[in-house]
């Protein structure tokens, strides 16, 4: 078994073996997508890797997206995470689950940080378990049979002028989705993607994602907060975790190659 720490009693764990990533066999490999699918968050420290190893990693993990407009040198596979003194904001400065308006929206996703400011420039997470486990009973059961339409308005293909908006897909998912590794119920809308509940008003719709949204960013219970250092890896499972880049680095240098793993079509629970 792979020797993995605890971040929080219930959310997260850190990876602790000496054998880098590169190294891992495909049994490990299975274990550690099958950790992130039960702790949500696996933080690897201290890995050796170019941007063509992690290309290379991404087909070893499944399906990756790829991006075709990279720069010169950038695997397809990659997307780079940037900001600098040049920037006004940082990708990902909302809570979110990458790419959710997809029919087929992402499993795992994967961050390898080069370059990090000395301090700053962490990655808050949530726990989408807990999020639905620590609602009310009544209010799980209005959830579970509900619909919410994600759209693709934070999609990187999209928002790095490659596609127009309408060029890509949007997709209804249900509110709770069930994970198809561990079998739990997760909270499945997010601020990046969802515009609305289906089956409800339009009042009705916002106020009951800006509850799940509060309910979410307020829950420090559920959170748990990851720094950031060169060789930095942190592999998160987007069907049970939702996170949020902070921005507070401002005019220092951070940057990173990102990999992102199709999943499937998320089921319900009702």
């Amino acid at each position: 078994m792979l020797d993995m720490k605890n971040i929080t009693p219930k959310f997260g764990v850190e990876y602790q073996g000496e054998k880098q990533l590169l190294e891992f066999s495909a049994t490990e490999l299975e274990q550690l997508q099958k950790i992130a699918a039960e702790r949500c968050i696996v933080v690897a420290r201290d890995q050796k890797m170019n941007l063509d190893q992690q290309a290379d990693f991404a087909h070893r993990l499944g399906e990756p997206y790829t991006k075709p407009n990279n720069p010169q040198g950038i695997p397809k596979e990659l997307i780079r995470v940037q900001a600098d003194e040049n920037s006004k904001f940082a990708a990902g400065q909302l809570w979110h689950s990458d790419v959710s308006s997809d029919a087929e929206p992402p499993g795992l996703s994967m961050l390898r940080i080069e370059e990090a400011p000395e301090t700053g420039g962490d990655t808050v997470f949530a726990d989408m378990y807990q999020a639905f486990d620590t609602l009310s009973e009544e209010m799980q059961h209005f959830l579970e049979p509900l619909n919410a339409l994600h759209v693709p308005r934070a999609h990187y293909l999209f928002t790095s002028g490659l596609k127009r908006l309408d060029d890509l897909e949007s997709s209804l998912h249900p509110v709770v989705r069930l994970h198809p590794i561990t079998k739990r119920k997760a909270l499945f809308v997010n601020a990046a993607f969802v515009e609305k509940i289906q089956d409800l008003t339009g009042r009705e719709s916002r106020s009951i994602l800006a509850m799940l949204y509060d309910h979410v960013a307020y829950s420090v219970n559920i959170q748990c907060r990851v720094s950031w250092h060169p060789g930095t890896v942190v592999f998160w499972d987007n069907r049970c975790v939702q996170h949020f880049a902070s921005f507070d680095y401002f005019p220092a240098l951070r940057r990173g190659y990102r990999i992102t793993i199709r999943g499937e079509k998320p089921l319900g629970v009702a």
